[in-house]
């Protein structure tokens, strides 16, 4: 009697588990249904009519007539005709449209001491679709632990998503990245700008770089998205 109890017992316990187990592979499934029709990929447009990769980008907000999209400001340069695509196949005209106000203007706002960096970019993208999706910033403060998703074009060979999780904050007072976010996720060259996806669907940062050691896993900094606050618009020329 007592064994069939037992049986029983065990039976229920790994029924409920492989149920949670599938709801939350579903979800996982339907985050990334949501995010990754918003992810694009950032080209260089050079002179010579060739596109080089630069970075991964998302759509986030709207202006005027135009989608506003984020991604990091190392991704950026100088003199540079920009493209966005979603699929590879069809691109659309991007320009600057803010950026660190200590570059976008050295000399009118220059970057006080203390002040962290802030490896973020803004683009205005016109001509896209009236639904296309768009994926709010974060109002929250992302915490240790949260699960998180990033989708973007690691090495610019496709757009692939990521799970993880916040392993912590870099929270030292004068350096460069304080407050930034540290992350146990997959990250390579082209993941740069991928935005960082919270509990509640929303950016909660920009993946912007990595360290690694001989041993054990990388480092992942992010950008926590509240430093859109540094941000300032380009001057018309």
């Amino acid at each position: 009697m007592m064994t069939r109890m037992y049986l029983a017992l065990t039976l229920a316990i790994a029924f409920v588990a492989t149920a949670g187990i599938v709801e939350g592979q579903d979800d996982l499934r339907k985050r990334f249904a949501h995010a990754t029709p918003s992810v694009g990929a950032l080209y260089a447009h050079t002179e010579e009519g060739n596109l080089k990769f630069l970075c991964s980008i998302t759509a986030t907000d709207r202006h005027e007539d135009a989608v506003v999209m984020l991604t990091a400001w190392h991704c950026v340069g100088s003199g540079t005709a920009y493209v966005v695509s979603f699929n590879g196949r069809q691109f659309y005209d991007a320009r600057l449209w803010k950026g660190p106000h200590y570059h976008i203007d050295p000399k009118g706002s220059p970057r006080i001491f203390g002040e962290p960096e802030t490896d973020l970019a803004l683009f205005l993208v016109d001509g896209l679709p009236s639904n296309t999706p768009i994926i709010p910033v974060s109002v929250r403060l992302i915490a240790q632990g949260d699960r998180v998703i990033m989708v973007g074009f690691p090495l610019g060979i496709a757009k692939i998503g990521y799970e993880g999780l916040v392993a912590g904050h870099f929270n030292r007072p004068g350096a460069a990245y304080d407050g930034y976010l540290l992350l146990q996720i997959f990250g390579t060259s082209g993941s740069s700008g991928s935005a960082i996806i919270g509990p509640d669907a929303r950016i909660a940062g920009v993946l912007v770089a990595g360290r690694t050691g001989s041993i054990g896993l990388p480092v992942i900094f992010a950008v926590p998205i509240r430093y859109q606050r540094y941000l300032l618009e380009v001057k018309p020329k």
